[in-house]
């Protein structure tokens, strides 16, 4: 493209100053126009806002001599068709679906560049991507980050078979998502329940694994999920009056996202009231830019169906048996104020041979709002390759 770029007659008027040539309409071309326009946007953007009479001007003007347009058009197709093969080699083709090998449709969403790729895993289950990719912004920063709406969830297809809704379903999907990105290892960051998605993962595939952040990650064990419940009681009775106790109970009924008109509206009454008691001060909304109730009113509607048939495929369970296998480094974050107790995220850091835990004392289950001063300069230490400082390693949780 340089080639042509050099040898063209609207390089051949930049030589001399011309400005005028340098402008079409309410469009402005740049020295770089056949690569990108004045505005960001790439040479096939620019010629698909052209209308009909615009692009009718522009080929028959002065940008082209007489008898060479048929050339140019030429240059111009075979121009637009490398901007499409380079836009889906370089990542610009920034979301779309794959499809896992059970034939369910996958949507994924790419922010940032680089050489370097992780693959950012979102909790519930149930939620979707948008839950954690506003607040996981800063991660785009230098490198390009996956993520994806896990299956009946969010713009991935939804599944009224429960059947296809278990764990087992979902380490299919992240595999699945590994191949259709040409991954030989992947970085994986996974948020509260993806914590465990990433871990079920990766003692089913250690060989996959370059390094795992275990962001207020669910249990290693089911046990822990009823200290879990506890504590949430615990800290709502505080927070609430036993009518607003008795509304967030009823609110929680999936017969109520069932049914519901706008099932959108139950969701955020739930989560707004609910998550209070997952941080350190007790508030939440002011500083959260996710959304916990994205992806279409059908797909908020089964959320408590979708999250009931993935906890419910993986019964009793308990991981610690199986992590050995994982010999890549792990990084484990927990907010000292979390409803999930210390106890599972020592247990996981102890469970992993290569693995340390990183407590942040004023935050709680939501660490990139709560300390993200702390948050995300101790994830881009370990992805440079280093434990970040303050993470110990657990000898006997």
């Amino acid at each position: 493209m340089n080639s042509v770029w050099k040898q063209s007659p609207l390089r051949r008027r930049e030589r001399k100053g011309d400005a005028e040539n340098f402008k079409f309409g309410h469009h402005r071309l740049t020295p770089i126009a056949f690569i990108s326009g004045a505005d960001g946007s790439t040479l096939l953007e620019f010629f698909g806002r052209l209308k009909f009479s615009e692009f009718s001007q522009l080929t028959n003007g002065p940008l082209f001599p007489r008898g060479q347009m048929k050339k140019y058009i030429s240059i111009l197709c075979v121009a637009l068709s490398l901007c499409a093969a380079a836009a889906a080699q370089t990542g610009d083709l920034t979301e779309g679906y794959f499809v896992t090998p059970d034939n369910v449709k996958i949507f994924y969403k790419i922010e940032g560049r680089g050489s370097e790729t992780l693959v950012a895993v979102h909790g519930g289950p149930g939620n979707s991507l948008e839950s954690i990719r506003a607040d996981f912004e800063p991660l785009a920063k230098g490198r390009r980050v996956i993520y994806y709406d896990q299956r009946g969830q969010g713009r991935s297809e939804l599944l009224s078979d429960g059947k296809k809704l278990g764990y087992q379903q979902h380490i299919a999907d992240l595999e699945a998502l590994r191949v259709h990105f040409k991954l030989e290892r992947m970085s994986l960051i996974g948020n509260s329940w993806g914590g465990l998605l990433i871990s079920l993962y990766a003692v089913a595939h250690p060989d996959r694994i370059e390094r795992m952040i275990l962001d207020s990650s669910a249990s290693p064990m089911a046990g822990f999920m009823a200290d879990m419940e506890d504590e949430i009681s615990r800290r709502t009775a505080k927070i609430y009056t036993p009518q607003q106790i008795a509304r967030l109970k009823t609110v929680r009924d999936p017969k109520m996202w069932l049914k519901a008109k706008d099932p959108t509206a139950i969701c955020r009454e739930f989560y707004y009231g609910v998550l209070r008691a997952y941080t350190y001060s007790q508030t939440f909304g002011d500083n959260y830019k996710g959304d916990l109730c994205a992806g279409g009113i059908e797909s908020v509607r089964q959320q408590p169906i979708t999250r009931a048939h993935a906890w419910r495929s993986l019964g009793d369970y308990n991981l610690m048996s199986q992590l050995g296998v994982v010999k890549a480094p792990v990084l484990v974050i927990h907010g000292a104020a979390d409803v999930i107790p210390l106890k599972s995220s020592e247990f996981w850091a102890f469970g992993y041979p290569n693995a340390r835990l990183l407590v942040i004392e004023k935050a709680g289950h939501i660490g990139q709002i709560e300390a993200p001063e702390i948050f995300f300069p101790a994830i881009e230490t370990f992805l440079k390759g280093s434990f970040p400082a303050g993470a110990k390693t657990i000898k006997h949780p």
